[in-house]
């Protein structure tokens, strides 16, 4: 099937449900996207004053996935103040790194940051468009734990490595001896009380 139809906006369906689904952020090889509610007569999300009230996390699929299993039904393209809120043209994946670990000292997280984007070979303009996010670390054994607010130093948006160092930061207090993961790496998770939220993980995401 042509997977040009794969964008935000596009209202879909899955062979195996009646729902409709819509998309609302697409970035290249994933799609994450808003179920219709029947019982409201709407989409889940369709209240942005609700959503900012509390915590989000948005259903994520493979583009190729939807492209070949889904039936494209027509186009809702984002409102103005959707796109304000859901922000489709920030990343899914903003930093991921096989060869580094998690640092489990605070100390250290200056420096390892330093380490991670010479690794990647991101320059240091290249992190997130946005001045403020929720950032939401793993436990030793791989649990979720609660978001914590972060904003950028500039008041406007995040370096790679001022991203990955206060990641790092937040992350290291729930570095036990055994990681729960292989490598890093930072993902889209939804909103929390209206910011963009993302999770903290390994090389790949929980998605594969």
């Amino acid at each position: 099937m042509d997977p040009s139809w794969v964008e935000a906006g596009a209202v879909f369906r899955w062979p195996d449900r009646d729902g409709l689904m819509r998309a609302l952020v697409h970035d290249g090889a994933v799609v994450m996207y808003d179920a219709w509610w029947s019982h409201l007569g709407n989409w889940g999300l369709a209240d942005l004053q609700k959503i900012k009230q509390g915590r989000v996390s948005y259903y994520v699929v493979h583009s190729s996935v939807l492209a070949e299993k889904a039936t494209f039904v027509r186009s809702e393209p984002l409102t103005a103040d959707e796109r304000a809120v859901h922000r489709p043209d920030l990343p899914f994946a903003v930093a991921q790194s096989a060869r580094l670990s998690w640092p489990a000292k605070v100390s250290q997280t200056p420096a390892w940051a330093a380490e991670f984007r010479a690794t990647t070979g991101r320059p240091d303009g290249a992190g997130l468009q946005t001045p403020e996010v929720y950032l939401c670390p793993f436990g030793p054994k791989g649990g979720s734990k609660a978001g914590v607010r972060v904003r950028a130093d500039s008041g406007i948006s995040f370096t790679a490595e001022e991203l990955i160092r206060k990641a790092a930061t937040i992350q290291a207090p729930n570095v036990g001896d055994a990681v729960p993961v292989h490598g890093v790496g930072i993902y889209r998770l939804g909103l929390q009380r209206g910011v963009p939220a993302f999770y903290l993980w390994g090389a790949e995401s929980r998605m594969l």
